[in-house]
């Protein structure tokens, strides 16, 4: 996986960036369930359910998101801070495709807005 950069602000602040590849995300599978139910009951909370996607840190699933709600649960011994962020960041952008998959209407929305919706002529 990649490592972080250290880079500055336009301010000169030090900073770090972290790529969104720097761990492995997936959607949790059947064989996730133990590690989904030990993160849950690590955070306090109850389980995810539905479509999930899976953060793994060396290996093992240390963090994990609800794609229909965007609820995460995460080891804070595994999990960096940022990676429930990487979660979200690979969620919304999976609804995204979801919502509209040509990358260039996609584009083109976020500069223009939606276009507007066209209205036929009705029959006589």
């Amino acid at each position: 996986m990649a490592s972080p950069v250290l880079t500055t602000t336009e301010h000169g602040v030090p900073t770090t960036v972290f790529s969104a590849n720097s761990h492995l995300v997936r959607p949790a599978t059947a064989h996730d369930e133990k590690a989904l139910r030990k993160l849950a009951s690590i955070s306090g909370v109850r389980p995810l359910a539905g479509r999930v996607l899976v953060a793994e840190v060396r290996g093992v699933v240390a963090a994990a998101i609800s794609r229909a709600d965007l609820r995460t649960i995460a080891d804070p011994a595994l999990a960096p801070a940022y990676l429930t962020a990487i979660l979200r960041l690979r969620a919304n952008a999976l609804a995204a495709v979801a919502r509209q998959p040509s990358l260039a209407e996609r584009m083109r929305e976020a500069v223009l807005g939606p276009r507007e919706s066209e209205q036929l002529p009705l029959a006589a």
